[in-house]
């Protein structure tokens, strides 16, 4: 017991002599502050016969914790793909990485009825959010002001190993973005770094 009481209060009279030499205390950062990112979905080609016009598909992105989805796309004749032409908005991590997936529903057609099944992953990719990034350039957009938006970007979707299509979509935000050239040194630890 006094072995006890006698680390507590060493441990307490170290601490309190410390704090006036280094008032910080060391951490981890998991890659910096979250952001707000637009993931533009504008359109997908897919190959093979999974995907019929009456089972429209629609776009999935989880990030992190979070997950949002599209409307059901269209399919431009003129294009030969599947448009979508919206705008997830998730609030990110820059370690995050972003699984980005297209899903058709499952339609059983009965004589007198059809039955809805659970949707299936047709394909998908994932994106590491710092890849992402460096790609940001910034632009003055009259109605928005000024945003930080990459071009359209082609990524291939893949199902158990195999092309199955490619996804179309750019990356926005409305903030500058994180800066991943900072070091991580003692102003990062002690939170002296802006």
């Amino acid at each position: 017991m006094l072995g006890v009481l006698g680390s507590l209060s060493l441990g307490w009279s170290a601490k309190a002599q410390c704090g006036d030499i280094m008032p910080c205390r060391a951490g981890i950062s998991w890659g910096g502050k979250p952001f707000k990112l637009s993931f533009c979905i504008h359109s997908a080609t897919l190959e093979g016969s999974e995907v019929s016009s009456s089972s429209k598909p629609c776009v999935t992105v989880h990030a992190g914790d979070k997950m949002k989805q599209t409307e059901q796309g269209d399919w431009s004749k003129d294009e030969g793909r599947w448009t979508f032409g919206e705008s997830l908005t998730i609030e990110v991590m820059p370690d995050d990485e972003a699984c980005i997936s297209i899903c058709c529903n499952q339609q059983l057609d009965l004589l007198v009825a059809a039955l809805s099944l659970a949707s299936r992953s047709v394909g998908e990719v994932c994106v590491p959010i710092a890849s992402v990034l460096p790609q940001l350039q910034q632009e003055d957009r009259d109605i928005e002001g000024m945003v930080y938006a990459t071009p359209s970007i082609g990524f291939d979707l893949m199902k158990d190993g195999v092309k199955t299509g490619k996804a179309f979509l750019s990356f926005e935000c409305k903030q500058a973005p994180p800066n991943l050239g900072k070091s991580g040194g003692a102003e990062a630890l002690c939170g002296l770094s802006k």
